[in-house]
């Protein structure tokens, strides 16, 4: 089906440039897309929501990090005049968008115990995460459009069109993370001081790089106006119907580690490691025992992840519904 498509739109190019010069013009145009993104939008909702919810003592939570409401976007669109009224056109668009933010949390405690004169001590756990996310989207549509146009004088042409569309879409998701864990127990029996420790720490960089492709359908206006015979000033409004379903690709986890235990850290031990894996993308709400909530999250999997935490799998979908409203101009040959 995809190849079969991207055949038909190759041939119809080719029909353009068979065609008459007089008949054909290009489009160049470039704008701000806003969309309601899905299971894009609900998983960093998912995020913020449980950090939000969580930013209880002992523990500090932090996090800075939006969702993707508007997408830069270009567009080359090659024209076909059927008749002074209608024109067909195929296009070619990049749109893009990249957020990053940073999460972030903490516990510090301290406790002290006494059992007798001789027996007592003090525990402290320090315990920090620091997550630096960073999420890069870009789609390449193709789309087959047809447009009629209405004239208001000779300089003004009021256009209405839509069509329908391949889309291609690809999603990169990159963290940089540290961790770090820290136990002490200083226990003093007889007068003597015995510290017992258990000190851990990794950091290391994460991430998801998928795919999806997706049939599209789009309609709208645009105002031309004529600067000179060959040259015009463009303005167009664009709505937008497209679903990106099954996301599929690979994950990978590159990290070192250092862990140190024992009564005076008598014992010590490092590594590096790294993951490799194939997986699709998941939308899963995750239950938490701390606040009775469920928060929708991605998961990167290559069967449907289970766990007792898990509510309502499903394959993610990311939409790209929404309005562009895009500047430009059209040269005509």
């Amino acid at each position: 089906m995809k190849r079969k498509g991207i055949f038909l739109l190759w041939c119809f190019f080719l029909f353009f440039l068979r065609s008459e010069a007089s008949q054909l013009s290009l489009k160049v145009c470039g704008g701000l897309s806003w969309i309601n993104g899905g299971d894009f939008n609900k998983n960093i909702c998912g995020w913020r929501d449980y950090y939000r919810d969580h930013d209880i003592s002992p523990y500090s939570f932090t996090f800075n990090l939006k969702e993707p409401q508007g997408l830069w976007e270009g567009r080359a669109e090659l024209l076909y005049s059927v008749s002074s009224r209608f024109e067909i056109g195929i296009g070619l668009e990049f749109l893009a968008k990249q957020v990053s933010g940073e999460m972030s949390w903490s516990l510090n405690q301290n406790e002290s115990y006494f059992h007798s004169q001789n027996n007592y001590g003090n525990i402290s756990i320090k315990e920090e995460s620091f997550k630096q996310p960073k999420y890069n989207l870009q789609v390449i549509p193709v789309t087959l459009s047809a447009y009629y146009s209405i004239d208001f004088g000779k300089r003004l042409i009021l256009a209405f069109g839509g069509g329908v569309g391949y889309y291609y879409g690809r999603l990169k998701y990159i963290e940089g993370y540290n961790y770090s864990f820290d136990y002490v127990d200083e226990l003093t029996i007889n007068d003597t001081l015995t510290k017992f420790v258990d000190q851990y720490s990794s950091s290391g960089e994460y991430s998801e790089k998928s795919t999806s492709h997706a049939i599209g359908f789009h309609g709208g206006a645009s105002f031309e106006l004529r600067i000179s015979r060959r040259f015009s000033f463009v303005v167009e409004g664009l709505g937008r119907i497209v679903s990106f379903n099954e996301w599929e690709g690979q994950k990978s986890d590159k990290y070192s580690w250092e862990h140190t235990w024992g009564f005076w850290g008598a014992y010590y031990d490092q590594g590096n490691e790294q993951e490799v894996r194939e997986g699709k993308l998941w939308l899963v709400e995750v239950l938490s025992r701390e606040t009775g909530k469920s928060y929708p999250r991605f998961v990167f999997s290559k069967e449907k992840p289970v766990s007792s935490f898990y509510e309502d799998v499903r394959e993610a979908g990311i939409n790209l519904d929404g309005f562009s409203l895009r500047i430009g101009f059209r040269i005509h040959f």
